[in-house]
């Protein structure tokens, strides 16, 4: 019987080598690959640490609230409101070209792009439409189970920048466009403001990219933007936009500005332009029309109104008094130019007053030439032309003025000057001025916005007086003078009342100021012989003065004088605002076919 050898059995010598080598390769293998990560790609300045990380953590933007604008008294003018946006994963959609058919014309649009969008599975998420009507979203959910969007489909709530009252007052709060960002008025001013800071969320995710709620995360939250509540004032400027808008059309104009202002603040109550927009629709309209506010950013020659300015300078520098006269010759030469007055016709010895009621350019430039060089173009800077008033709505101009230091001035640039022709100013810009006349003297910041609020905390905006121009000797003369323009001015409205053709208030029971001007319109390096600004300056009641107010009617067709355009729009608005601004009406101040006329009315 054969005996079983008690050596145990093992590997070959061979087969253990094989082993040891392949271990040794691998070794070899993986250190190889660790100094590769650890020594050389650390060398080259890889994070590794940061490239994990990176993998591991989702950040997510957290968008804030744009802030709402209000007028003064709390009417919403520019707002969000939610409205959910179509999405679609392809990869998810069951049918695209079935399912096209029937969403189509819930979301209005063409079944065959549609069906591409909803078949391409290249893009795993896309928007197909944004910001649908509620009732859009129901059909929606009804084309699929349990309430949901069929499968592939979701709605997504997206906030979008409303505008409720649509047209009103569009050139003042301006527009934020369909990305959040506010591209003129105040959105755009104060878009940094209203917009907000974004917010984000930091955390570990899982392979599926959605945050590991149990790791720990980092939440940055959004700074939701500032509220806006304006110096505006919606009857104020209902009645300024329904003014313009008859004037327009009566007219048959092309465009105009109505600017109210507080002249003691610099708030701006009302500032209407035509033509108007609708904010809510600025896709679809000309963008020239949204991205500029005309009584801000378009500059017109202001004609006969800037003889108020030039009085007002001369009286202050003590260049002439209120007796001072000049020989109003009707036309005369300077410097091989014949200047005239608008009809040619000369007055005679004409003090300063007889030269605003009469608005006599050959009185306004020697009397500018009495002030002088140096005094009449710092009295121009003082007042705040050829430059910004720094008003807080976005894209302000800042008109033009040709200094004597600018190449290409000649002394015939102040004799033109001095009756509004070769220097052009914006709307908010003059009534600037007039303002600081009205007030007393001092040039005030124009502004628009009255508080800004975050949350419950707001900050109200005080008026900052910019500088003094002149001083209340000078404004009390000049501001007879201008009540006795605005009486004359009555009977382009009351002739037509009572038949009766003299002077009296032109808003019955008030002083009120007044100066008209036709600018000629310039074009090619002259003047538009076809057409001309109508427009009108002043301020009411005359003494302790609560509204300054700019009428400018652009190319009426019908007629082309300021004091037949203008002049009805500022008694029309004037007529309404005192009244509601609760300013008793002094009875004396009432002609007796006035208060015929207003009984008969009664």
């Amino acid at each position: 019987m054969a005996i079983a050898s008690s050596r145990p059995s093992g590997l070959s010598r061979r087969r253990i080598n094989v082993v040891l080598l392949v271990c040794v390769v691998l070794s070899l293998l993986t250190f190889r690959q660790l100094f590769t990560i650890q020594v050389l790609q650390q060398a080259k300045g890889r994070d590794l640490n940061a490239e994990v990380n990176q993998e591991l953590t989702k950040y997510v933007v957290l968008q804030p609230r744009r802030g709402t604008i209000y007028d003064r008294d709390g009417v919403a003018l520019a707002m969000n409101v939610d409205r959910e946006s179509v999405y679609v994963d392809p990869t998810h959609v069951e049918e695209p070209e079935k399912l096209a058919i029937v969403l189509a014309p819930i979301l209005h649009l063409d079944p065959t792009e549609l069906a591409q969008k909803l078949g391409d599975t290249d893009r795993e998420w896309d928007r197909i439409a944004r910001w649908i009507e509620p009732d859009a979203a129901a059909q929606i959910r009804k084309l699929g189970e349990d309430g949901e969007p069929p499968a592939g489909l979701f709605l997504i709530p997206e906030a979008k920048r409303m505008y409720p009252q649509g047209e009103f007052a569009a050139q003042i709060v301006g527009v934020a466009n369909h990305e959040g960002v506010g591209i003129s008025g105040v959105e755009g001013f104060y878009d940094h403001d209203v917009r907000g800071i974004t917010g984000t969320l930091q955390a570990e995710q899982d392979a599926g990219q959605s945050p590991i709620w149990i790791a720990p995360h980092h939440m940055i939250q959004p700074q939701n933007g500032m509220d806006l509540k304006l110096t505006l004032d919606s009857t104020v400027q209902k009645i300024a936009e329904d003014a313009l808008r008859e004037a327009v059309e009566q007219h048959n104009a092309e465009g105009g500005s109505v600017v109210i202002m507080e002249p003691n603040t610099g708030e701006i109550l009302g500032m209407a332009s035509w033509p108007p927009f609708d904010p809510n629709r600025y896709t679809e309209i000309d963008p020239v029309l949204y991205n500029h506010n005309p009584a801000v950013t378009d500059v017109y020659e202001p004609g006969s109104t800037f003889k108020v300015i030039v009085t007002a300078m001369g009286l202050q520098s003590n260049a002439f008094t209120t007796d001072t006269t000049v020989n109003d010759t009707g036309v005369m030469d300077r410097y091989g130019w014949s200047l005239h007055n608008w009809n040619y016709a000369g007055g005679g010895p004409t003090t300063p007053a007889q030269m605003l009621l009469r608005s006599s350019n050959i009185a306004a430039l020697q009397f500018a030439e009495l002030v002088g060089t140096d005094g009449f173009y710092s009295f121009i800077k003082r007042f705040g032309y050829g430059q910004a008033t720094n008003v807080d709505i976005a894209g302000e101009s800042t008109g033009i003025v040709r200094w004597p230091i600018d190449e290409g001035w000649s002394p015939i640039d102040l004799d033109t000057n001095s009756f509004g022709q070769n220097i052009a100013v914006t709307p908010l810009q003059h009534l600037t001025a007039i303002a600081a006349i009205a007030n007393g003297g001092n040039l005030m910041q124009p502004h628009v916005v009255r508080e800004r609020c975050s949350g419950l905390a707001c900050e109200t905006i005080k008026p900052q007086i910019v500088r003094r121009v002149v001083d209340q000797e000078a404004t009390d003369v000049l501001r007879n003078m201008l009540v006795s323009n605005a009486n004359s001015y009555a009977q382009v409205v009351w002739s037509k009342r009572t038949g009766v053709f003299q002077d009296m208030p032109l808003v019955p029971g008030y002083r009120i100021t007044a100066k008209t001007g036709t600018s000629q319109i310039a074009v090619n390096g002259g003047y538009d012989t076809n057409a001309t600004i109508g427009s009108v300056v002043g301020w009411a009641p005359a003494e302790n003065p609560r509204l300054a107010v700019l009428v400018k009617i652009d190319r009426p067709k019908d007629d082309p004088f300021g004091v037949v355009v203008a002049i009805p729009v500022y008694q029309k608005v004037l007529e309404q605002l005192l009244p509601y601004y609760r300013i008793a009406p002094d009875p004396a101040l009432i002609d007796p076919v006035q208060a015929e006329w207003l009984a008969a009315q009664r």
